[in-house]
């Protein structure tokens, strides 16, 4: 092959080489491009091929990149995003097991005084005899002509009757005496009815009975002592007596 030939020969050599690594640069700069839209790390077909390939598999994941407006050196933001995306409430789970049992709270503040119990009224009374009473030919009302105690004024000394001012539960002490073989019984009445009787007889000499009752009386109920015509003398001087009080109010 002569000079000039060769020369020629050369040149399109050189000519080949040229074409080819443009080609072969425009090739790879395709495939950087195709690669960045179809399998990179942003929006597009590789993140929804990384989407599937990860949902087919159980996990479902969501990844955001951001470039531009500051982040590092090439651009990327260095804080995580978080969309405000919720899902629906799921149901309810199982109650789990009680716990154990906490320490007791601080004691409470006292609270305030309570209201002061009603005040009960007050009432008793005590009357006796000074003077022998009888005989007498007629069931007769005892009046007790010395009153020594009548709180609540229950006592009447003019009728020798005692009436209740309050509804409650009274107790009454009869206490009788006859001398010198005489005999003397006296009848318990409430309103009129009998309750109990009283009786002593004095062989030879003195006798002293007595008797105890409790009533349940209403407000303006009446109990008064009646001596009987068949064992009518009672002695005096303060040893037949009368007396009550209340016990409480209902």
């Amino acid at each position: 092959m002569d000079r000039p030939t060769a020369s020629l020969v050369l040149l399109l050599l050189g000519l080949f080489a040229i074409v080819a690594v443009s080609q072969s640069s425009s090739q790879a700069t395709r495939e950087k491009t195709r690669g960045r839209h179809t399998g990179g790390g942003g929006f597009g077909g590789g993140q929804r091929t990384r989407d599937r390939e990860a949902y087919d598999g159980g996990v479902c994941e969501l990844e955001i990149s951001c470039r531009g407006g500051g982040g590092d050196e090439g651009g990327n933001l260095s804080t995580p995003v978080k969309l405000p995306i919720r899902g629906p409430r799921g149901p309810a789970g199982h109650p789990g097991e009680k716990g154990d049992r906490g320490n007791d709270g601080l004691p409470g503040y006292h609270g305030a005084p309570g209201l002061p119990a009603p005040s009960q009224k007050r009432v008793a009374f005590f009357a006796g005899l000074t003077v022998n009473f009888g005989p007498v030919t007629e069931h007769t009302d005892i009046v007790f002509d010395r009153v020594i105690t009548n709180v609540g004024s229950g006592y009447s000394p003019l009728t020798g009757r005692f009436t209740a001012p309050v509804n409650g539960v009274y107790q009454f002490n009869v206490i009788v005496s006859a001398q010198g073989k005489q005999k003397a019984a006296v009848m318990i009445l409430k309103n009129g009815e009998m309750v109990a009787t009283v009786w002593a007889e004095s062989i030879p000499y003195w006798a002293t009975s007595s008797n105890i009752a409790v009533l349940s009386l209403d407000r303006g109920d009446q109990v008064w002592l009646l001596l009987l015509t068949r064992a009518s003398y009672l002695h005096g001087f303060m040893y037949t007596t009368f007396s009550g009080f209340i016990i409480f109010e209902h």
